[in-house]
């Protein structure tokens, strides 16, 4: 079959091609409405290298709640290494993810890797395209995924996955319907008005054909209508044998259909022939998904629940799949299998890190328990509660906990319901309900304290431990957390053991103690030994936030990649959502503006925030971006981020939320709400050991009342700014790498200091700080004073930042991304989304056309050596 107006993205795979021949993979990412032609054009190109390349092949499918890494284990059966003799129980995911990449590898031939439908891709799966997809190019592979774009909505998990994926190794192809031309050939000799053909169809290639394939003048009005005229052709046989395969997403095995229908072949072969169903060897299923849903459609409520209930039976018999068995037992509605089997597949899913998955398993389970005893209805609700939190459903996840401590206690069980209870502290904590995570605490500790010591009690202990870490109340949380390490060492609990480290580790660093982080590695190290994924995530995410806070920038980058990569490749995204959180004021802290505002942007887009801790800190991180960049839309943020870190109680919240206000208002030359602001945050830090929280809130308290702040207590830096000694202090924020705080502290120095400080602040794109200090260097009188970037990047409209123009420098001379990542000291993926914001501002689509509008705009001069020669 001829593909119309599809050369060009088959140019586009066949470079990919020859890319991966030299060693060099490439991830391409195929996009388009259902019915555009993604399989069709993968088809093609996949049938032009069967010769000269190794194919590999999955596809996703469209049950309601999607199997677990159906499709992975798809493409590893067709692998050398796993073969088809191997069950999903037999391997782990990690190493299946190990397996595929090893054959991508491969050197001696180039392999096509293709997954489908990435649209219903199941958590598990997700975390396998992460994986490949960030590797693909140290491999001789082209892995291509197809999912329809227009099915996605901001925050679908498929989305945010394919957000990660950013690289030269990265290519997106985006399918359009067939123009009025195209359209014309096909309708050529059919006696269709192809002008009345395009305008029905919108040029969708699976309607077109559709529609020339009915019979009859009428052009149908929709793919239902011509799908269905395709039909009624049909013989009765074929008819209902079409009914029945439109019921199960996917293929439909041989074996299934004649256990339901008896022998059918005729109808078989005469729906293949009609060119409405795809006939293979074993199976049989429609050839697009848009005919099989015009199908399905029309069946009704009553004559559908027989079919799926039918279906259900022999899948019973056979020994089928735990997830084709619920998804067909829920369309039967029949809660007996349900019941049975629900549960079973949620564990599954959850084994292979596919959280969500499982939740969706257990609430198809919860709504058919009401007849169920109260202890096994209570271990449902808990079970969806712990499964909702580790996919960072939260709210879902405190309406079940809720339900299972109630059933817990009617039936007397109060370790199971402290258990419980301890879990609920933590949920109500992450929406910012301090009395009630306080409450929770304590009910648990009371119930357990009247038993001997327990694992159950050393998790609640922790449970406080945490709660007092997160408002300074350092000794307390030592206090606990001691006590819970006691009693989980003594009952051999390594699970408990590693919180409670976590929890000592937290409240040492806390109190700027930097022997905290021996205890929480330790709590690493232990949930790393164990394979206690969660707690292991936990430990992660600690020590990024007081690598964070503590302005440990090194330390801060390895914990956030190996955390980030540790919680995506087993599903924990509750945990993951914090650490990328909690990163975004790394980068501000760096001066990675763009990069800062760019993720904490994205953040709060994503359905994955959901906790108020995250939402503060991405708030102030973008507000004072804004702020510091005289960009719109600071004051909204600030005033979001106030009123949800205050009921918190928490000092690092309320602190940074106040410390940012103050800077606000100090920039508008508001002194008495300076005074005001830090007045609330000192308050909260008051009596507290936190030392930069205390700094920062006391330095801009200064700005206000020069004079009246005392240094003791507070981080180095902070001090020597505090005492005057401006020098001194914009030396330390060089060694720590935080210009901006560097520039603030050569703002009380002489003129000198007041030059270098303008050239710090200029290169971060800090217009109204800059200004500040023009207006002063004016005051003393200099001559000569630099003009600002706006001045002298006249001839940049397209409002590229210092940075992005550094990169863009660099680029101009021949610079790879990973040398630009060497050159500037920061991540390969920091450097990706620069070199993408710098091709999205200048409305180009390569490197190459960017530095040609660089140089014809005049944003980069051409180097004089250069002028003359390429860049090597």
């Amino acid at each position: 079959m001829h593909l119309l107006e599809r050369q060009q993205q088959l140019e586009t795979l066949n470079r990919c091609f020859q890319e991966a021949r030299a060693a060099s993979g490439k991830l391409v990412l195929v996009a388009g409405e259902a019915g555009l032609g993604k399989s069709s054009l993968v088809e093609r190109f996949v049938s032009e290298h069967r010769r000269d390349a190794r194919t590999l092949w999955g596809a996703c499918d469209g049950l309601a709640t999607p199997r677990a890494l159906a499709p992975v284990h798809e493409i590893a059966a067709q692998t050398s290494a796993v073969g088809v003799g191997v069950t999903y129980d037999d391997r782990s995911r990690g190493w299946l993810f190990r397996v595929i990449l090893e054959e991508l590898a491969r050197p001696e031939r180039v392999c096509l890797l293709v997954l489908e439908d990435l649209h219903w891709a199941d958590e598990a799966t997700l975390d396998f395209l992460r994986y490949i997809g960030r590797r693909i190019h140290r491999t001789s592979a082209v892995f291509i995924a197809t999912y329809r774009n227009d099915e996605l909505s901001a925050n679908h998990p498929v989305r945010l996955a394919l957000g990660d994926l950013t690289g030269d190794h990265v290519t997106r192809i985006r399918l359009q319907p067939l123009s009025p031309a195209a359209v014309e050939m096909l309708a050529k000799g059919s006696g269709r008005d192809p002008a009345l053909l395009h305008q029905v169809t919108g040029g969708n290639p699976f309607f077109v054909r559709e529609v020339l394939a009915s019979p009859g003048e009428r052009v149908p009005e929709t793919v239902r209508d011509a799908v269905l005229s395709r039909l009624a052709r049909c013989a009765s046989a074929t008819r209902e044998l079409a009914e029945l395969v439109s019921i199960s997403p996917g293929k439909s095995e041989a074996w299934l259909l004649e256990l339901v229908l008896g022998p059918r072949q005729a109808a078989i072969d005469e729906g293949g022939a009609r060119g409405l169903l795809a006939v293979q060897t074993d199976s049989v299923c429609f050839r697009h998904e848009l005919a099989r849903l015009a199908v399905y459609n029309t069946i009704a409520p009553e004559p559908l629940r027989t079919m799926h209930e039918r279906v259900l039976r022999a899948l019973v018999e056979h020994g089928a799949d735990l997830t084709r068995l619920v998804h067909h037992a829920k369309l039967a509605d029949n809660a007996a299998v349900v019941l049975e089997y629900a549960p079973l597949a949620a564990k599954e899913a959850a084994r292979l890190g596919a959280h969500r998955e499982a939740a969706a398993h257990f609430s198809a389970a919860l709504r058919h328990s009401a007849s169920l005893a109260p202890a096994v209805q209570a271990e449902l609700f808990e079970n969806h509660a712990k499964e909702c939190s580790v996919a960072n459903q939260t709210r879902e996840a405190i309406t079940s906990a809720m339900a299972a401590a109630t059933s817990w206690r009617q039936v007397g069980n109060i370790e199971a319901q402290s258990r419980v209870l301890s879990f609920l502290a933590q949920e109500y904590r992450t929406v910012g309900d301090k009395a009630r995570a306080d409450d929770c605490v304590a009910t648990a500790i009371t119930l357990l304290e009247a038993f001997p010591p327990s694992a159950n009690l050393a998790v609640a202990y922790c449970a406080r431990a945490l709660l007092a870490v997160s408002r300074g109340w350092d000794r307390e949380a030592l206090d606990f957390g001691r006590r819970a390490l006691a009693i989980a060492h003594e009952c051999g609990d390594p699970a408990a053991e590693s919180y409670a480290l976590a929890n000592i580790g937290a409240a040492l660093l806390g109190a700027g103690d930097r022997a905290g982080y021996e205890p929480l590695e330790r709590s690493l190290a232990l949930a790393l030994e164990h394979n206690l994924e969660q707690s292991a995530a936990l430990a992660y995410r600690s020590l990024l936030f007081y690598a964070v806070l503590l302005h440990d920038f090194a330390r801060a980058e390895e914990l956030f990649r190996d955390g980030v990569a540790h919680c995506e490749k087993r599903g924990i995204f509750s945990h993951s959502a914090y650490m990328r959180a909690y990163y975004t004021p790394c980068e501000l802290e760096r001066g990675e503006w763009t990069e800062a505002a760019r993720m904490a942007t994205e953040l709060l887009h994503s359905a994955e925030v959901t906790g108020v801790q995250q939402r503060v800190t991405i708030l102030v991180t973008l507000a004072l971006v804004r702020l510091r960049r005289a960009d719109p839309g600071a004051d909204e943020l600030l005033d979001q981020a106030f009123e949800l870190a205050l009921p918190t109680g928490e000092l690092n919240r309320i602190g940074r939320a106040t410390a940012a206000r103050a800077e606000q208002a100090w920039y508008r030359g508001d002194l008495d709400r300076v005074a005001r602001e830090t007045a609330i945050g000192l308050e909260h830090v008051r009596g507290h050991t936190a030392p930069w929280i205390h700094g920062e809130l006391l330095f801009w308290q200064s700005r206000a009342h020069p004079g009246d702040s005392i240094a003791g207590g507070v981080a180095e830096p902070y001090r020597l700014m505090l005492a005057g000694e401006w020098r001194e202090a914009a030396d330390a924020w060089a060694r720590i790498g935080m210009p901006y705080e560097q520039a603030l502290a050569l703002m009380d120095g002489p003129e000198e200091a007041l030059r270098e400080a303008l050239a710090i602040l200029d290169k971060l794109g800090a217009g109204p700080l800059a200004a500040i200090i023009r207006r002063r260097l004016r005051e003393l009188g200099a001559r000569s004073i630099p003009r600002g970037p706006h001045e002298a990047t006249r001839a940049n409209p397209f409002g590229i930042t210092a940075r992005e123009l550094e990169v863009l420098q660099l680029v101009a001379q021949g610079c790879t991304n990973a040398q630009l990542a060497r050159r500037l000291h920061r991540s390969p993926k920091t450097v990706d989304h620069h070199v993408s914001a710098i091709l999205e501002k200048l409305g180009v689509r390569s490197r190459a056309e960017a530095v040609a509008a660089a140089f014809a705009l005049g944003i980069v001069e051409v180097p004089s050596h250069a002028k003359t020669q390429r860049p090597s």
